[in-house]
């Protein structure tokens, strides 16, 4: 599944299929047991933060993003952005089997995209 940027949105999302694998890529984020898709959002800070409930931190492993968490990323995004500087924020999430039933063609690509982006783990 690829939903492709859109100015309404402020951001663009991605599902693979990462069956078998245990982990993105040598030393990166873990994968839970029995993972077989990733959904990657990607797009404006503001809009990503709203989405995330956990985040990715160094070693690897997660925890909770709390609304102090969240106001610590901003300040920092606002820095990068008063030195004229574009900032994009990078969350994930992954599923065992696909939020929404992809058999159904009434589905509209909204309705997935709003499937695939609850509870996304900040990644950067």
């Amino acid at each position: 599944l690829e939903v492709p940027f859109s100015s309404s949105r402020k951001m663009m999302l991605t599902v693979s299929d990462v069956s078998g694998r245990e982990q993105l890529c040598q030393g990166g984020m873990r994968f839970e047991p029995n993972t077989r898709y990733l959904s990657v959002c990607k797009g404006a800070p503001n809009f990503i933060l709203d989405y995330c409930t956990e985040q990715l931190m160094q070693d690897g492993s997660s925890r909770p993003m709390t609304e102090q968490d969240k106001e610590e990323v901003l300040a920092i995004v606002d820095r990068y952005s008063s030195r004229a500087l574009r900032v994009l924020a990078i969350a994930v999430r992954t599923f065992e089997a696909m939020p929404f039933d992809t058999r159904d063609d009434d589905i509209t690509t909204d309705q997935k995209f709003e499937a695939c982006r609850t509870n996304l783990r900040l990644v950067g």
